[in-house]
C-alpha cells in the first residue's frame, strides 16, 4: 500500500516536471504579429513573409488544382490577343499570357483551348473550359449565362476598309456589305448605327479580310484592336486604314462559370494583383507598347477593388 503511495507520488512530480518545461520553453504568449517575433517552438505569424492567401479552395479552384491545369479557351485568329505563331505553331497573345498569371498565381499550369466567337458561353457551361479569355464584351444579356470578371482591356468598334475606298464612317455603309465575325456584338451595332447595311458573318477574322482584299466587302466592323492586328499583319499595312468614330464601347471580361464566386472573387484579386505590382503594363506593353506593330497607348486604368490586399508598397495597411 505504501509503496503504491510512493508510486503515485512520484508519477505526479513527473507530471508536474513535464509541465513546467513545457511553460518554459515558450514561457510568454503568442506575441501580436507582425510587430514582435514569435516564440521559436511556435508557428509563424502568417502576415510576416507569406503571400495574400488564396481563397477557400472549392468549387472551380479545387477542381483546377486537384487537375494541376487551368483550362482557358482563348482566340487562335486575333492579332495580337490570341492567335497561332506560325513559327512554333503555339497559341500566344496578351490575353494568354494574363491567363498565364492566372494560372500561376494558382500554382498549375495553362492549357489552351481555341475557340469560336460563337461557341465562348456553351464551353464554359458545358465545363470544357475553366475560363474564357477571347475578346469578350462584358454585356449585360451574357449574364444570363455566365459571369464576368472585372473589366481586363478596355476597347471600342470601328471600320476596317481599304484606303480610298470612300468608306469613313457608318454613314458611308448605307447599301454597302460589312463584314462581322459570327457571335460578335458588332452585328447588332453595326444594325442600329447604319440600317441600310448589308451585313455578313463569318466565323473569324481572317475570312473576312480575306474578302476585305477580294472587294467583297466594303469594311469589317470589330474592335479596333483587332482591327490594328488584321491591319499590321498584312504585308502592305499602308493599304488599309480604321475609320469612324466609335460606334459602342467594349469593356472585356473573363468568362467565368455562373455563380462560382470563390473562382471570380480569385480572378479578380489576381488581376488588381496584376495591376497594382505593375505586371499588367508589362504584358500589355509586351503586345501593345510603342516597340510593337500594335502600338496602342492607353489612359484606361483598370478598377481597384477596397480590401483586396492588393495595395502598393507605399501604402500601408489599415488595422
Amino acid at each position: 500500500m505504501r509503496s503504491d503511495h510512493r508510486l503515485l507520488s512520484a508519477l505526479a512530480a513527473l507530471i508536474l516536471l513535464l509541465g513546467l518545461m513545457l511553460v518554459g520553453g515558450c514561457s510568454q504568449e503568442q506575441p501580436d504579429c507582425p510587430e514582435q517575433t514569435p516564440c521559436p517552438d511556435c508557428p509563424p505569424c502568417p502576415e510576416l513573409d507569406c503571400p495574400e492567401p488564396l481563397p477557400e479552395l472549392k468549387g472551380r479552384l479545387r477542381a483546377i488544382k486537384k487537375r494541376g491545369v487551368l483550362i482557358a479557351g482563348v482566340r487562335d485568329d486575333a492579332i495580337p490577343f490570341g492567335y497561332t505563331d506560325e513559327h512554333t505553331g503555339e497559341i500566344v497573345g496578351f490575353e494568354i499570357d494574363i491567363c498565364r498569371a492566372l494560372a500561376q498565381a494558382l500554382g498549375v499550369r495553362l492549357e489552351t483551348l481555341p475557340v469560336r466567337k460563337s461557341a465562348r458561353i456553351p464551353l464554359i457551361q458545358r465545363g470544357e473550359v475553366d475560363i474564357i479569355a477571347a475578346t469578350m464584351t462584358h454585356h449585360f444579356a451574357r449574364e444570363d449565362d455566365i459571369d464576368f470578371s472585372i473589366t481586363y482591356f478596355m476597347d471600342g468598334q470601328k471600320l476596317l476598309t481599304k484606303r480610298g475606298s470612300g468608306v469613313h464612317s457608318v454613314t458611308d455603309l448605307a447599301g454597302r456589305r460589312v463584314g462581322v465575325v459570327d457571335g460578335s456584338w458588332a452585328e447588332a451595332n453595326i444594325r442600329e448605327a447604319q440600317p441600310g447595311s448589308k451585313i455578313k458573318t463569318y466565323p473569324g477574322y481572317p475570312q473576312a479580310f480575306m474578302d476585305l482584299k477580294a472587294r467583297r466587302l466594303s469594311a469589317i466592323c470589330a474592335d479596333t484592336t483587332i482591327l490594328l492586328g488584321l491591319k499590321n499583319s498584312d504585308p502592305d499595312p499602308a493599304a488599309w486604314e480604321i475609320v469612324g468614330d466609335f460606334i459602342s464601347d467594349e469593356p472585356y471580361g473573363l468568362g467565368v462559370p455562373e455563380d462560382d464566386s470563390n473562382f471570380r472573387d480569385f480572378v479578380n484579386l489576381t488581376l488588381n494583383k496584376l495591376w497594382v505590382s505593375g505586371e499588367y503594363m508589362k504584358i500589355y506593353n509586351l503586345w501593345f507598347g510603342p516597340h510593337t506593330k500594335f502600338y496602342l497607348p492607353t489612359a484606361w486604368r483598370m478598377e481597384i477593388l477596397p480590401g483586396n490586399g492588393a495595395v502598393s508598397p507605399k501604402r500601408k495597411k489599415l488595422n
